[in-house]
C-alpha cells in the first residue's frame, strides 16, 4: 500500500494550517510532524509532494507567501532541489512574478537566494554575488515564461507543445554527472 496519500495529506494538514482558526499549539505539533517527514519519506518524494501541494491548492500570491514562508521555516530551503528553476518560477508564476505583492515577492527571494545555492547554482549566493536578482536572472524569467505557456495551454518558441506534465522536467545539471 502506497503511504504517498498519507504524506500528501501531512503535508496538506501543516502547508494548509490557518492560525486564524486553529490554537498555536496544533500549528507546533503539525511543525514538528512535518520536520520529520523527509527521513520518513526521503527528500525527493516529501518534495515532489510539497510542490503537487503547491499546484493544487495556493491559488493566490498570499497562498505562495504562506507556504514558501513555511517551507523555509521547515529548513526545507537548505536542501537541493531536483530543478530548482522550474520549482522556482512555478512558485514565482503564480505570485505574479515582477508585479507580486511585498510578502510574496520577499518570500520567493528569500527562498530563491537559498534554494539555487544548495541545488548547485552558486550564482544566487548573495554572500558572492550580492546584486542577484531572480526577477534579473534569464533563467528565472525563461522558467517562469515556460510555466505562464504551460498554464496558458500555448507552444513553445520552436512549435511544439508545451510539457503538459505537472512536475517540472529534469535538471540539467544533475543528467552531466550521472
Amino acid at each position: 500500500m502506497s503511504k504517498i496519500p498519507e504524506l500528501e495529506n501531512r503535508i496538506k494538514s501543516f502547508f494548509g494550517y490557518s492560525s486564524d482558526s486553529e490554537p498555536y499549539e496544533k500549528w507546533e505539533t503539525l511543525a514538528e510532524q512535518t520536520t520529520h517527514l523527509v527521513d520518513e519519506y526521503g527528500w525527493n518524494t516529501v518534495q515532489q509532494a510539497f510542490f503537487r501541494y503547491v499546484q493544487t491548492e495556493c491559488k493566490t500570491s498570499d497562498d505562495i507567501a504562506r507556504v514558501a514562508f513555511a517551507y523555509e521555516g521547515l529548513g526545507w530551503n537548505k536542501k537541493p532541489v531536483p530543478n530548482p528553476y522550474e520549482f522556482l518560477g512555478y512558485l514565482y508564476y503564480k505570485a505574479g512574478f515582477q508585479k507580486a505583492p511585498y510578502d510574496a515577492a520577499r518570500a520567493l527571494d528569500d527562498l530563491c537566494i537559498t534554494v539555487l545555492p544548495a541545488s548547485g547554482y552558486p550564482e544566487a549566493n548573495i554572500y558572492y554575488h550580492p546584486y542577484y536578482a531572480a526577477e534579473a536572472d534569464p533563467k528565472m524569467i525563461d522558467a517562469v515564461e515556460r510555466w505562464r505557456q504551460r498554464e496558458s495551454g500555448k507552444t513553445d518558441e520552436d512549435g511544439s507543445p508545451t510539457n503538459d506534465s505537472k512536475e517540472p522536467p529534469e535538471n540539467p545539471k544533475q543528467q552531466e554527472n550521472q
